[in-house]
């Protein structure tokens, strides 16, 4: 005879759902140490969702009547306002977001409420609601890239004409144009965006109907539940299915690139917001101060992306490790999966909005900018090609230069600025008044080859970018002025 629900055992018949082979209670220590509610509870959306669609089955295929299919729509209703209210208790001896939902749902359907488990394992519940979540956050944070990537093409078109010395090694190596340092960054956002959208892909198949491992002597229908919850189709065996979470590693592999990307940027800022760069400033709504030095305006949002990623990295390698060990199929070690998939997720939200911030507000310092180009060797590679232009093979025109560059620090000269009688000290190729026509700009500007640093080479580029995120031509062209590139506010 079935027991009545009532509300102090939440809704459901007392005990465990798996307790009828067990001969006494589990340990309060045991529920402690094995309780998943305490994190997945952030799963309440997709569980519910989940059992929505999977109710509806069940009615489509005769195992719900239509009465007991409107109850536990209803009650799952109710549940969702619960838990989005904060109005479960949670409970160690509930276990877990799947159970915590079942117990609700029996309390607010009563004896309908106890057939949503029919045809269904927690193995591939769990499945199912991991997908869901990481195709929901993957998204949300895809859009966040692209808001990103926005801004980092707003500025590269805001700074197509200003030149900046690039680096190796953290050396001035050779003059670059705003833009295509943007464009740098923004070609790096555009393959992690794609690296999100294989994320999607790879989480495409719906999981739910394979049980415990082997799937259901039930007439279930798979493939409706894959079509009304999003999926493209219904993964094809259950004992790799409710053990896989192939499509977690690879969004986390996803977000550690993403965020080695933005740590390196951030320790550049970092660099160059520095007085002895003194290249970058930010706004002060983006700076903190000291406590004891009030002199101090410090880029902490930048030093904290760098340090996050240590910690996003430190979330993938925890699922890997987690996952190389284990049999076929399902393991309770997959429990621990969680906690560094919504770790990650929070902390590459959080990061990309910082770096879209700083990226909004930043501006560079021309006046320095212009300083630090008058005292450089950044041209060094330009006469290099020249004097093969004028038909000197190239390892030697670089041993050339190289003689030059020396001659030139000890007579505290730029090379733009040497004699012609200096010049041909090293060779007698160069033509008259040829160090005049050196300048970091037309530098760059001589460099419009595809790849290169060229505004209009760059503009073409971040239009193409532009065009290939947002579908549309970029908002530069035709501007708010009317002028022809002129950018929209």
């Amino acid at each position: 005879m079935t027991e009545p629900v009532t509300e102090k055992d939440g809704g459901a018949l007392p005990g465990k759902p798996w307790g009828g082979r067990f001969a006494e209670s589990t340990d309060r220590q045991v529920e402690a140490f094995t309780e998943s509610i305490s994190f997945d509870r952030r799963l309440f959306r997709e569980d519910i969702e989940g059992s929505r669609a999977h109710a509806r089955m069940l009615a489509r295929v005769g195992l719900l009547s239509g009465e007991e299919l409107s109850r536990i729509l209803s009650g799952l209703d109710k549940v969702e306002a619960e838990f989005s209210s904060g109005g479960v208790e949670l409970r160690t001896d509930w276990e877990d977001i799947h159970m915590h939902v079942e117990k609700r749902l029996v309390f607010h359907a009563g004896p309908a409420g106890l057939k949503i488990h029919t045809a269904r394992s927690r193995n591939d519940q769990v499945a199912l609601d991991l997908r869901l979540f990481v195709r929901r956050a993957a998204g949300e944070i895809l859009r966040e890239v692209e808001r990103l990537i926005g801004e980092t093409l707003r500025a590269g078109y805001r700074y197509r004409e200003l030149i900046l010395p690039a680096y190796t090694h953290t050396q001035q190596a050779q003059p670059v144009s705003g833009g295509y340092y943007f464009g740098a960054y923004a070609e790096r956002l555009l393959r992690d965006r794609k690296r999100l959208f294989g994320v999607l892909e790879n989480a495409a198949l719906c999981p739910l109907g394979s049980g415990a491992l082997a799937g259901t002597t039930l007439p279930i229908d798979r493939e409706s539940v894959a079509f009304e919850l999003g999926f493209s189709g219904v993964t094809q065996n259950g004992l790799d299915t409710v053990g896989d979470r192939d499509f977690m590693a690879d969004f986390l592999h996803a977000l550690s690139l993403l965020m080695v990307h933005l740590s390196g940027w951030a320790e550049e800022w970092v660099l160059w917001s520095t007085r002895e760069f003194g290249m970058v400033r930010l706004p002060d709504r983006l700076l903190t101060g000291s406590s004891m030095m009030p002199q101090k305006k410090n880029p902490d949002i930048l030093e904290l992306v760098r340090g996050k990623t240590g910690r996003v990295i430190g979330d993938y390698t925890s699922l890997l490790v987690l996952l190389k060990g284990l049999p076929l199929s399902y393991n309770r070690d997959l429990q621990e999966d969680k906690e560094a998939l919504f770790d990650a997720v929070d902390t590459v939200a959080g990061s990309l909005g910082m770096m879209r911030l700083a990226v909004e507000g930043m501006s560079f310092e021309t006046g320095r900018i212009a300083e630090i180009l008058s005292k450089t060797e950044l041209l060094a590679t330009d006469i290099a090609e020249d004097l093969v232009r004028l038909g000197v093979p190239f390892r030697e025109a670089h041993a050339i230069v190289g003689r030059i560059v020396a001659h030139a620090a000890t007579k505290n000269l730029t090379l733009e600025s040497l004699p012609d009688d200096d010049l041909k000290l090293f060779c007698d190729r160069f033509p008259p008044g040829y160090a005049a026509t050196l300048s970091p700009a037309r530098s760059v500007t001589r460099r419009s080859h595809t790849g290169g640093p060229a505004p209009e080479t760059v503009v073409r580029r971040l239009g193409a970018i532009w065009q290939e995120v947002f579908g549309e031509a970029p908002e530069w062209r035709g501007g708010a002025e009317g002028e022809e590139g002129a950018p929209r506010s």
